[in-house]
């Protein structure tokens, strides 16, 4: 949950994604993903269930790919095909480009300290993306910065045709906008390879509360060919479209989570909205299939995995996954691998990582604080307010995670945006907390662009972002805070104690 901060209609992430941190981990080598001893012999892809009719059980296999795969999701965060691999978030702020050998290579893109939605690729090489200022972006193929705009949606995510580079973009399910804005806007648009205004395809839904207009239709894309597949955030619904919105099949598979109408209510003294997430993302497979990662019911702890085709939308296969947040890749004969994320990873050089801004504030008790001091160390930044709820709550288990690693090498610094510090003061002395305090007195978020509070980013012994995580999403999110920082002290290194 993330307290939003001054973003049109107060931005909100939703319970089941907060932008988990994934940095590379030097806990495995990535050459070890493909392990040459012999090994026993594959399982089935899938299993007939005693129903015929029925759809298969799929049976992810979580050994090595034998063959070239695509990845589909890198924890939980949908990977969008392009020629020779796929294009994948990392959760620090960086894009990816894995191969079908599941090597992973850190693209080098002028971002200029934004923090990324979604990406896609373009035509010649080039990448699309949005920001989380609601923004479209267009990079050519050396990372630069072609355009930077708005779209009719408050905050836009972005899928692309893999051979043409011709884009869709639908309503971000990761950050909503609580405005009128979007009202009479169309379900996707539709951008031209190269240049051009978007074609508004589809008819949006229109809820009852037309402040919830972006809630109701936002949604993931997956793009092949003249086709988009298109699956509602909230709606047990996955829709095919025609190039000029014609819709070509439409598949419902019985979820009981499926909320047809979001409400505003009021419980307590709190004003929350009445909903459950479905579809979690889209992927196209190598098999031509199209995969659909979903919530199993009314839970976030695990996710369902189902395989559709994609003229008919008929579902095929189905599974029930151990983690709403999986790393997934799949080969030609439609085999899914269920990967550890901290092996593929590796891959990635820490010298890839972007630096973090630097900084040079005033101390809570007197004396100032550069970022330059904490060089040598491994740095956990939190920024937060005495008025945000989630910041109250997570900030405790911040403490003791400090008090885990203390004399390690590592140094947690929370950074107070409030203007006015006497309430953040209060709130430290009754909590008794020991860790170092500096006042960013709300100067920060134009430097570090981050969305909401509160916000929290670690730092590797150079300085360099290591991992971002947007809100707070509870034991989970600490646990894999947890395991980076450990793999970012595993690393060694001198530690300079300022």
């Amino acid at each position: 949950m993330t307290c939003g901060l001054g973003a049109a209609g107060g931005a909100f992430r939703p319970l089941w994604r907060a932008a988990v941190g994934a940095g590379a981990a030097a806990l495995f080598a990535a050459a070890r993903l493909w392990h040459p001893r012999p090994e026993p012999p594959r399982g089935p892809v899938a299993v007939p269930t005693p129903n015929g009719d029925a759809p298969e059980r799929l049976l992810p296999d979580t050994l090595p790919p034998r063959q070239d795969v695509r990845l589909l999701w890198l924890e939980g965060r949908a990977a969008q095909p392009r020629e020779g691999g796929a294009l994948v978030l990392d959760g620090a702020g960086g894009v990816l480009l894995v191969d079908a050998r599941l090597r992973v290579r850190r693209l080098a893109l002028s971002l200029g300290g934004r923090e990324l939605l979604s990406i896609a690729p373009a035509a010649h090489d080039g990448v699309w993306a949005t920001d989380a200022a609601g923004s479209l972006i267009r990079l050519d193929e050396r990372g630069r910065l072609v355009s930077v705009r708005r779209t009719a949606f408050a905050y836009p995510a972005v899928g692309a045709n893999p051979s043409s580079g011709e884009a869709w973009v639908v309503r971000s399910a990761e950050r909503f906008a609580y405005t009128a804005d979007s009202i009479g806007a169309p379900l996707l648009l539709r951008l031209p390879a190269t240049a051009g205004a978007p074609l508004g395809v589809g008819r949006a839904v229109r809820p009852a509360h037309f402040l919830l207009a972006d809630l109701a239709n936002a949604g993931h894309v997956a793009v092949s060919g003249g086709v988009v597949y298109y699956a509602p955030f909230i709606r047990d619904e996955v829709i095919a479209l025609g190039p000029s919105g014609d819709t070509l099949w439409v598949t419902r598979r019985g979820l009981p989570q499926t909320t047809r109408e979001p409400r505003f209510e009021v419980r307590g003294r709190r004003v929350v909205i009445d909903y459950h997430p479905v579809n979690l993302g889209i992927a196209l497979g190598l098999d031509g299939r199209l995969y659909v990662l979903s919530t199993p019911g009314f839970t976030t702890r695990e996710s369902r995995l189902d395989v559709l085709d994609p003229a008919s939308g008929r579902l095929l296969r189905t599974a029930r996954l151990p983690t709403a947040l999986p790393t997934l890749a799949a080969d030609r004969d439609g085999r899914v691998y269920l990967l550890d994320p901290f092996r593929l990873l590796s891959g990635v050089p820490p010298g890839a990582r972007e630096p973090a801004p630097s900084f040079d504030l005033p101390t809570r008790r007197g004396g100032r604080l550069r970022s330059a001091d904490l060089r040598g160390r491994v740095v956990l930044l939190n920024f937060w307010a005495s008025w945000c709820g989630p910041c109250r709550i997570e900030m405790p288990a911040l403490d003791s995670l400090r008090r885990e690693s203390a004399d390690s090498g590592f140094v947690f610094l929370a950074i107070n945006e409030e203007r006015d510090t006497a309430a953040a003061g209060r709130f430290l002395d009754r909590y008794r907390f020991e860790f170092p305090v500096v006042l960013g007195r709300g100067r920060m978020r134009d430097r570090f662009h981050y969305p909401g509070l509160p916000y929290t980013v670690l730092l590797d012994r150079a300085g360099r972002v290591a991992g971002r995580w947007a809100g707070f999403a509870g034991p989970e999110q600490l646990q894999a805070i947890r395991a980076l920082v450990r793999a970012e002290l595993a690393r060694g290194g001198p530690a300079h104690h300022p």
